[in-house]
């Protein structure tokens, strides 16, 4: 009989905590942190090559995300899984949540989806990294400490030979002000071109988390996105950490 279950027992569950002790002023969040595909799944009709490519993952966004935990003293929550498996920053009923074309790679493993598939992912994959982050923040709230939600993104420098011109950039939708604040930081004291709602914007779907997360709740955010081919190193990433914190918390006591 055929189960619906998506992990395997001896596989970790989807929720990895960095941090989670830390007191710091942030709550961090990664949802495409890994590219690693459950075993029952194969490798949903990808081969090596395509599943290190930014369909399966946000290259350097986990280790980007760990330094600036450890940078600020606080924690963060990443997602284990791949995104191909379920995109944790849409809708379980979007059509990005389990894309079967990635950006020209057919995703077999997606195709034909059931409505218990999809329920049981959502179970394994999507439920436990929202509740964690759910968790996290409302005891936060609880406990009246000034804090803000940072998600934690890399974007690749073109998309069908378009070049992207931004080195990094800050997403926010109806609550812009610590944003604001990154971007006129980075103009500021760096020689960066820094995207405003720029290289996505909400139009493009791309703020589920920060607005079910952090919109909701009146609480400060920012999604930060990094081109991944400055990513590519621990000398790069730790470069980026050190900017990247330094804003974080001048922007946050300003």
């Amino acid at each position: 009989m055929r189960t619906t279950a998506v992990l395997a027992a001896d596989e970790p569950q989807a929720v990895e905590w960095l941090n989670p002790k830390g007191t710091g002023p942030f709550v961090f969040g990664c949802e495409h942190a890994s590219n690693r595909i459950p075993t029952r799944l194969g490798t949903m009709g990808l081969d090596a090559t395509e599943l290190a490519r930014h369909i399966a993952w946000d290259i350097g966004a986990r280790r980007l995300t760990e330094l600036l935990a450890l940078r600020t003293d606080s924690p963060a929550i990443l997602q284990r899984y791949s995104r191909l498996v379920n995109d944790c920053n849409r809708t379980v009923g979007h059509p990005g949540a389990f894309v079967t074309d990635a950006d020209g790679s057919c995703v077999t493993g997606n195709l034909g989806l059931t409505d218990a598939d999809r329920a049981a992912r959502e179970r394994e994959i999507y439920r436990p990294f929202h509740d964690a982050l759910t968790g996290t923040i409302e005891r936060r709230q609880q406990s009246a400490e000034r804090f803000a939600f940072i998600a934690v993104h890399s974007f690749n420098k073109s998309v069908r030979s378009i070049a992207r011109p931004w080195h990094i950039g800050f997403i926010y939708n109806q609550q812009p002000a610590l944003s604001k604040r990154l971007i006129s930081w980075f103009r500021e004291r760096t020689d960066f071109v820094v995207g405003d709602n720029e290289p996505y914007s909400p139009l493009h779907a791309v703020d589920h988390t920060i607005r079910v997360q952090a919109e909701v709740r009146s609480i400060p955010y920012s999604m930060i996105e990094v081109r991944n081919d400055l990513l590519r190193s621990e000398s790069e990433i730790a470069g980026w950490a050190d900017l990247i914190a330094a804003a974080l918390l001048d922007a946050h006591t300003s």
